[in-house]
Order: C-alpha cells, then sequence, then structure tokens
C-alpha cells in the first residue's frame, strides 16, 4: 500500500523531541516499514496549530487525495492530534477521505476503523484531543486573566514610551527613554490646548520628534491609551473570536506601572477629543 505521511508541530511544542518533525518522522517510517507499505510523500506544518484546517501543508494533502491520479491510500501519522484537534475536522475530512478512497491512520494509536470497536475508539480519542485543546484555551486564558489582575503584562509590544522589565517570571512596564517620555506629556498637553492629530503630528516631525515620522493615527492610539495614566487594560476582545468585549468584562488595575501622564491631563485631552470627534480633524 502506499502511503503518505502528514507531520505537524505547534509553535509551542518544537521544543518537546519527543513531537519534533524528526522524532515524528523516524516513528512513522519504521512503522510504514514494519507494515510493508511504502511511503511516497510527506507533508509538514511547523508551527501550525490544529485547531483548524488552515494549514497549508494539510490543504495540499487534501487536495492531492481529491486527484484522480493520486498515488496513495493512507495518510499515515504519529497521533490522531496531528491530523486535527477539532472534532469537526476530524468527522468533515476522514468522511471526505473514505469516499475518495483514503484512510486516516496513527502509527501510536493504531485502530481498526472498518471495525464498530475501532470506530468507537477512534471517536474517543478524536474527543479526548479536542477536550485537551479546549480545556489547554481555557487554563490558558484563565492565567492570563490572574496575570492582568495582577497588573502584569500579557503579551505584545509596550507602548511608545515604556520598555518591557521581566520581574522573576513576570514582565511588567517600565518608564522608556526620557524623550520618549517628554514627547507623550507634550502630545497630551497639545491635545489638552485643543490641538487635533493632523496639527500634533506636523509640529512633531517639525521638529523631528523621537526620530521617526508620526500620523495622525499613530498620535491618536497614544491620546487613547490609557496606559499612559498607569492603568493595565485586558480582555477588551476576545481571544477566541476576536470579537470586543462588553466593557464590563474589560480587566482593569489601576497604578499597574509607573504613569507618565495624571488623571487630570488625561480627563483634559479627552474632554477636548470629544468635542472634536464629530468633525474632521484639523
Amino acid at each position: 500500500m502506499n502511503v503518505v505521511i502528514y507531520l505537524r508541530v505547534s509553535s509551542e511544542q518544537q521544543a518537546n523531541k519527543e513531537l519534533s518533525i524528526p522524532a515524528q518522522r523516524e516513528t512513522l517510517f519504521k512503522y510504514a516499514e514494519e507494515k510493508g507499505w511504502t511511503v511516497v510523500d510527506e507533508y509538514i506544518d511547523e508551527a501550525k496549530s490544529a485547531k483548524t484546517d488552515t494549514r497549508p501543508e494539510f490543504q495540499r494533502m487534501i487536495a492531492a487525495a481529491q486527484k484522480s491520479d493520486k498515488s496513495f491510500q493512507m495518510i499515515l501519522v504519529h497521533k490522531f492530534d496531528r491530523f486535527s484537534r477539532s472534532r469537526a475536522d476530524h468527522v468533515i475530512y476522514k468522511a471526505l477521505l473514505k469516499k475518495l478512497g483514503v484512510i486516516v491512520t496513527s502509527a501510536s494509536e493504531p485502530t481498526e476503523p472498518d471495525t464498530p470497536h475501532g470506530v468507537l475508539l477512534e471517536g474517543m480519542l478524536e474527543v479526548i484531543s479536542e477536550f485537551y485543546n479546549v480545556n489547554l484555551r481555557h487554563e490558558t486564558l484563565k492565567g492570563m486573566r490572574e496575570n492582568a489582575i495582577q497588573g502584569y503584562h500579557c503579551g505584545g509590544r509596550a507602548p511608545f514610551g515604556y520598555r518591557r522589565k521581566r520581574e522573576g517570571v513576570k514582565v511588567m512596564y517600565c518608564l522608556g527613554p526620557n524623550e520618549e517620555v517628554g514627547i507623550v506629556r507634550t502630545i497630551f498637553e497639545l491635545a489638552a490646548d485643543g490641538w487635533g492629530g493632523k496639527r500634533i503630528m506636523r509640529e512633531l516631525n517639525r521638529v523631528g520628534a523621537g526620530g521617526r515620522r508620526w500620523t495622525p493615527s499613530t498620535v491618536l492610539s497614544i491620546l487613547g491609551n490609557q496606559a499612559y495614566r498607569g492603568y493595565r487594560i485586558w480582555n477588551k476582545k476576545c481571544i477566541v473570536e476576536g470579537t470586543r468585549n462588553a466593557e464590563v468584562e474589560w480587566i482593569v488595575v489601576k497604578d499597574a506601572h509607573p504613569a507618565i501622564i495624571d488623571d487630570k491631563l488625561w480627563n483634559a485631552a479627552q474632554s477636548v477629543l470629544e468635542l472634536r470627534r464629530p468633525t474632521k480633524l484639523q
């Protein structure tokens, strides 16, 4: 029987030698040799999660299986969770492949897919894999939420004027170079004096502030970032769906790091911005 092997490792699993691409390849070639199968091709997705099917090599493999002149009858994986961690994707793609005369087999979780017991066992393994994925996501979000409540950094770049500082295993913001801190204060002071985003941008570019080119959107993003008054806000967006969460779901921590401006200056700038919002910024 001709088989292709599918190898996958996610970014967080790359350091795990047992799940590395070379380790998976060695296991699969050895298994195929023991079974008397011929490996005719391999598909490799590195640093790709199996939560979704948007994996280049996975899709290339599925496309190859749909060709009338395909050269294989089986897809061999190390574990079923290499194929997918989504139960829905397992059902959809295995059903499609079965119609095409291609079966999916695991070297370390062997089943007999054509028997009732094999179908049951394989389904249980897929459900366990999806449970692991959902539970891991839940635990990760819970850890990030606790991290945010304590005022620590939950990922991403530090805002202009700040730098990230590690305290043990945690990361916090500390003040950046004096020049950047001064620029941030100036932006808020000018806004509080009635200047719009474009006018502030032109002034910053005129004096060469920060040695960079400023845009109105950059200026307005600074004026709308509460990090500058020492607030750490997390959970504005749903990490899973990417939609904006209701404000009551935000985690807001005051005095999470050194503030560059005080509440008085923040409120003054926001009041002016609110008045200018219905009209075009000048």
